[in-house]
């Protein structure tokens, strides 16, 4: 198994193709890779040649949320084209938590809309999901998405026939419903970012309690591919010969650049951010330190704030963050509408967007 971790300190690095590559949008105020690290790790466990990166977006506490969302959607989209461009074989994975899943969900959807405090997102559309590079994605994952919209064919958990704190518009989740069985929202009922429930906690352990799962269907997905590929490029009896050849050196090809790659020490490269590569166990730590103090900060902050702001279900702008968080405790308030609940969106040190 060889498992590729992108870092941040080359644009436009060339490296060797990845037979299955995830691309990771993280939560608000996270540093790279957040909490999905491990679910990207786990991914790649079950597989001979994978790799990620992470989508380059500011999204720090003091980053504006429709700027951050909108830098997302654009970089994610660039990205994924450019890999697909230059790994034309390679089968794609994309996944997105809080407010990567905002973003995300943009990538594959469109973004655009008003949300709150003058946070406005220009509409923009996303990949389409039947030509190339979307075709060639094979699992999305959206998890505790700030835009997360009841009832959907593609939402799971007990969540699913719950608005978030920008339900998407009509438009945008049949965008998402062409995705099929590809795409999974992952929303559970007492999440506040994404279902309005109350329970912090639930918001912040997704990565600790789904990882086995999300993984596991990533991974039965990908092989369903490989499987129906393998079965479309059967050679006919008339061509048998030809396409053997082909096939031949495609596969020594193949070989070569997984070899390639599994010597090399280089990670992959595709962000225009600053930072460096973040390990799993920095993520892991830094989660643990900070989730304890984020919970306590927005349930204190939603206990003293009123609802100071309208929100309108539309798409989104962008944010941007470098510490794990969501929702956090810098000030930020976003009003929920949902009677007594109010969600405080206080950027602080592990509540995610």
């Amino acid at each position: 198994m060889r498992v590729r971790l992108a870092s941040l300190l080359l644009v436009g690095s060339v490296h060797a193709c990845d037979d299955v590559h995830v691309f990771l949008a993280r939560g608000n105020n996270e540093p790279y890779p957040g909490r999905q690290g491990i679910l990207a790790q786990a991914i790649c466990a079950g597989l001979d040649s994978c790799g990620y990166e992470d989508i380059a977006f500011y999204n720090p506490l003091p980053a504006p949320y429709c700027q951050s969302v909108t830098e997302g959607q654009a970089n994610g989209m660039r990205q994924i084209t450019e890999y697909n461009e230059r790994c034309p074989d390679s089968r794609l994975v994309v996944s997105g938590y809080s407010q990567g899943g905002h973003v995300v969900g943009d990538i594959l959807g469109g973004g655009g809309g008003v949300f709150f405090q003058d946070c406005v997102q220009e509409y923009a559309p996303g990949l389409d999901a039947d030509s190339l590079p979307g075709s060639k994605i094979v699992a999305a994952m959206i998890f505790a998405d700030t835009r997360h919209t009841a009832d959907q064919p593609y939402n799971v958990f007990s969540g699913a026939g719950a608005d978030g704190l920008f339900p998407r518009s009509d438009e945008q989740v049949a965008n998402l419903a062409r995705y099929g069985d590809r795409l999974r929202d992952f929303c559970v009922d007492t999440d506040p970012i994404c279902a309005g429930g109350d329970i912090v906690d639930t918001h912040l352990n997704y990565f600790d309690i789904y990882t086995g799962e999300a993984a596991s269907w990533v991974q039965e997905m990908v092989a369903a591919d490989m499987s129906s590929t393998s079965t479309s490029t059967q050679p006919t009896s008339t061509t048998q010969a030809t396409s053997t050849t082909s096939s031949q050196a495609s596969v020594e090809s193949s070989d070569t650049i997984v070899t390639e790659t599994e010597t090399s020490e280089e990670v992959s490269t595709t962000s225009m951010a600053s930072s460096t590569e973040a390990s799993v166990e920095s993520s892991e730590t830094t989660s643990a330190a900070s989730s304890e103090a984020t919970a306590e900060s927005l349930v204190a902050s939603t206990e003293a704030l009123t609802s100071t702001t309208g929100q309108t279900s539309a798409p989104e702008p962008s944010a941007t963050s470098t510490e794990p968080e969501d929702a956090d405790g810098s000030g930020v308030a976003l009003g929920m509408g949902r009677g007594a609940w109010v969600i405080a969106m206080v950027l602080p040190l592990q509540f995610m967007l």
